[in-house]
């Protein structure tokens, strides 16, 4: 999202890197989530690109990395191109090839000068040489977008390309807060911006379903048209979150050490009413 709560658990507290489509699943009581389609990346960036408020603590973190930061789950460069802007060499993942293809579009003004390298791939499967940064970095909730029966595969690969010492951070949606969440989350307005292409105002809405460790969220995206009329598209996420503990034990069983969690991006200690649950982890 890209604004901080402000009547009560709305999604704005979650910002996800990407908004991503996946198969419709029926909610309890046999009602179905809103049908989702793959979001232009235009779109995607007019909605999340402004989002600020973890930016300093991601920065920081490179600052103090001394070497290259790998940025997985890229997507247009919100972390990124910051980090890289600051002269940090940095290389950013993504599998999705319209989201690095609008990145560098963006970046072309800027021509060589960014020390910013992009890999298109699947970051549970990194194709980088072992050993190679110092830090790794999973923003925007997106550790909890990977099914758990993949994260220990995924965070294997992660510590392999982190150096001895090298750490592994990433925030997530904090699931003790989403646990306390009703059940369905209906859609209620939560921003508004222009259009990317045509400049005709975009309203956004976003609700969830939760069902016991899984918790689907969706953004309507409704463009106004002159004559009254809206055309909308529809985004959704899921994301598995286990108990912290079960997190933890798959951190320790690839290697990646737990060194400090907090409950936000001003690194207040972790509670059960914290928005999010941020993690970082030192390679063994």
């Amino acid at each position: 999202m890209n604004s901080s709560p402000r009547c009560g658990p709305r999604l704005s507290m979650w910002k996800p890197c990407a908004a991503l489509p996946a198969a419709n699943a029926p909610a309890k009581g046999g009602k179905s989530m809103p049908k989702a389609a793959k979001l232009p990346p235009a779109l995607y960036h007019a909605h999340h690109g402004a989002f600020a408020e973890d930016l300093s603590f991601w920065k920081g973190l490179a600052a103090e990395s001394g070497g290259a930061v790998l940025t997985l789950g890229c997507g247009t460069g919100r972390v990124a191109v910051p980090i890289a802007a600051a002269g940090i060499p940095t290389v950013g993942v993504d599998w999705d090839a319209g989201m690095l293809n609008f990145l560098r579009r963006r970046l072309a003004p800027r021509g060589e000068g960014l020390p910013l390298r992009l890999v298109q791939a699947d970051f549970r499967a990194l194709p980088l040489r072992a050993a190679a940064f110092p830090l790794a970095v999973l923003p925007c909730n997106t550790y909890t977008t990977v099914p758990p029966r993949e994260r220990r595969t995924f965070l294997q690969g992660v510590a392999r390309v982190l150096r001895p010492g090298g750490l592994f951070a990433f925030s997530a949606p904090n699931p003790r807060l989403v646990a306390s969440l009703p059940p369905v989350g209906e859609a209620e307005p939560e921003t508004a911006f222009p259009h990317p292409k045509n400049g005709l105002p975009v309203q956004v809405s976003s609700g969830w379903h939760r069902m016991e460790e899984r918790w689907r969220v969706f953004w309507h995206y409704d463009t106004l048209h002159p004559d009254g009329t809206a055309t909308r598209q529809t985004a959704s996420q899921t994301h598995w979150l286990p108990p912290l503990e079960a997190e933890l034990a798959r951190l320790k069983a690839a290697g990646l050490h737990p060194l400090a969690q907090y409950g936000d991006f001003d690194k207040t200690p972790p509670a059960a009413d914290a928005p999010y649950w941020i993690v970082i982890a030192r390679r063994l």
